[in-house]
């Protein structure tokens, strides 16, 4: 009788609330944050679910907004967070309205799971400064990021979403009620490695950052633009970052005798260890290949700015020339690549042993060798390893068997990693540090950060770091901008670029915006830690836990319900 009284009374609850709802000038939704609501969806059940959080975590809230008439300056805040005695969770909520960008051309081939829209418009960047109107009938998502602090209280904590904005009547409010349960489990630091490349921090990029002005390099507005990257790669929970080297130092050359000013590349370590975001260095590549995909790799050289040079292949670098010197492409067995390579490496290592950082210090040969050109990268790993014996080598790569002796740390692309598993699991035998990384590719059923999959294959591929006992992840697009980037069109290149590969954050003026599938992945970057707490408790569970979702490489249960009922058994489990 009490489960029916119950019942009974959560059903007039909710008919009481739609008809209250029906007759506001909007309705409000509560929608799992895993979830991507298209412009075009009209139904939504509000979603009356408590948020399940560990302390250290971000506990995500979406709700989305239906406009039952026009509604101009829309705004939100979230009032206080309390539990039913008084205890108040000391949190600042982010609150943003989530954005929409254009995909023009879907990739191919596509995952079974690849979401169509008829507008071809999907939600992305989460817009923290922006006013918003909506028109009659349209629905716009908010997002709410709440962090929790690592000594909150364990308990039920309820909070109210507060809506005001402008409609033909006059200004109105309108609030939602939303609620935390926070477990009595503490994420500590994360032991997954992670890294989104940046785009150099080339001034062009940068531009974008500045109302696409351009920007002086190495000047204070340089440094502080750079600076708001390396904050929003630790809120993300990034822990690795690539630096150049060789493109940051400052050069002389007299008579074949290099001088070395490595400054500049001490100022971004810097920067970016005070917020944590150098576990590990990665030093940037060494060499590029020389022409089309499967030429060799040629190592970049500083040599005088003189006319011999200027014929020769220039490099990639931003820093094409400066001090009188140029950058060039050279064969390692080139003479003068060589008397570079035998000048700057000892330096490197001492300059480096100096600061402390010589441990954390990892080097890139060349980006994605492939099986044709497998004996260039060779022959230069040979090289580098002979002045660096100690510094570990990786990179990621196309191919495997071709490049074994020369990688200390593999990053194979997901789906070589899939097809040469054996010869990774051989390696991992060895001592060899595995991580795996998703750019481009893969493509079909394989997890990635596209815009159009889902967003909680998203967060699964850090549930495969854990099935496969696979300890780090790469991606190349962190803020690969193109100018006015959350106004084009997404898939870049005729759909060769996936959209969403490029860039996983957004330029505003001065300021970066964050994603949902960010926030995604940083959730599940936190997953992964949680497994591995199942794991020191009972190891059979954590993978019981994780084959529940990730059933192969390429094979995802991608039920947000079942997700949910996984990750709140893991909570529990942790909380005895």
């Amino acid at each position: 009788m009490n489960r029916l009284f119950k019942f009974l009374t959560i059903i007039a609850l909710l008919l009481h609330n739609f008809s209250c709802q029906r007759n506001q000038s909007i309705s409000m939704y509560q929608i799992d944050p895993l979830y991507k609501v298209l412009k075009e969806r009209t139904y939504f059940v509000d979603e009356l679910d408590t948020i399940l959080a560990a302390r250290g975590e971000v506990a995500s809230l979406q709700i989305v907004v239906k406009a039952n008439e026009e509604i101009i300056e829309i705004n939100a805040v979230v009032k206080e967070i309390k539990t039913g005695e008084g205890t108040t969770l000391h949190a600042v909520a982010e609150v943003g309205w989530v954005g929409y960008v254009r995909v023009g051309r879907s990739y191919n081939p596509p995952s079974r799971d690849i979401i169509r829209s008829a507008s071809d418009y999907f939600p992305d960047p989460i817009l923290t400064d922006s006013v918003f109107s909506v028109e009659k009938g349209e629905v716009q998502p908010l997002w709410i990021s709440i962090p929790i602090d690592p000594s909150a209280e364990p308990g039920l904590y309820k909070g109210t979403v507060m809506i005001t904005g402008k409609t033909g009547s006059g200004k109105k409010e309108w609030a939602k009620d939303f609620y935390i349960r926070i477990y009595p489990v503490n994420l500590g630091k994360s032991p997954l490695l992670v890294t989104n490349w940046s785009a150099h921090f080339n001034t062009t990029a940068l531009s974008y950052l500045n109302n696409n002005e351009p920007l002086e390099l190495y000047s204070d507005l340089y440094w502080e633009l750079v600076e708001m990257h390396a904050g929003m790669m630790a809120s993300h929970r990034q822990n690795v970052h690539r630096i150049f080297p060789v493109w940051h130092t400052q050069y002389s050359l007299d008579e074949g005798k290099y001088t070395f000013d490595f400054s500049r590349f001490d100022k971004e370590a810097e920067l970016f260890d005070r917020y944590g975001v150098l576990e590990r260095i990665e030093g940037g590549h060494l060499a590029w290949r020389s022409g089309n995909w499967d030429s060799p790799f040629y190592v970049e050289v500083p040599l005088p700015d003189s006319e011999e040079s200027r014929t020769l292949q220039a490099g990639i670098n931003p820093l094409k020339v400066e001090n009188g010197i140029r950058f060039v492409k050279l064969p390692i067995e080139d003479p003068r690549t060589q008397n570079f390579l035998d000048q700057f490496l000892p330096a490197l290592k001492e300059h480096l042993s100096e600061k402390g950082w010589l441990d954390r210090y990892m080097q890139h040969i060349a980006d994605e060798p492939t099986s044709k050109n497998s004996e260039s990268y060779r022959k230069i790993s040979d090289y580098v390893k002979k002045h660096l014996p100690d510094v570990k080598i990786l990179d990621a790569v196309l191919t495997s068997k071709e490049l074994a002796g020369t990688i200390d740390v593999w990053v194979p692309v997901l789906d070589v990693l899939h097809r040469d598993h054996q010869f990774y699991l051989d390696l991992q035998k060895e001592g060899k540090e595995l991580w795996y990384y998703t750019c481009v590719m893969p493509r079909g059923n394989y997890a990635n950060r596209f815009i159009e999959l889902p967003l909680i294959q998203t967060r699964l591929l850090h549930w495969i770091n854990f099935k496969y006992n696979v300890i780090g992840y790469l991606h190349w697009g962190l803020n690969y901008w193109e100018k006015d980037q959350l106004n084009i069109d997404a898939s870049r290149d005729r759909g060769r670029l996936p959209a969403g590969d490029n860039c996983i954050i957004y330029p505003g003026y001065r300021k970066l915006y964050t994603s949902i599938r960010f926030e995604a992945m940083r959730d599940g970057i936190d997953d992964y830690q949680l497994l591995k707490m199942v794991e020191e408790k009972d190891s059979t569970k954590a993978r019981e836990f994780a084959n529940n979702l990730v059933i192969d490489f390429d094979q995802y249960d991608n039920s947000v319900t079942h997700f949910r009922k996984i990750r709140k058994q893991i909570l529990e489990f942790l909380s005895k």
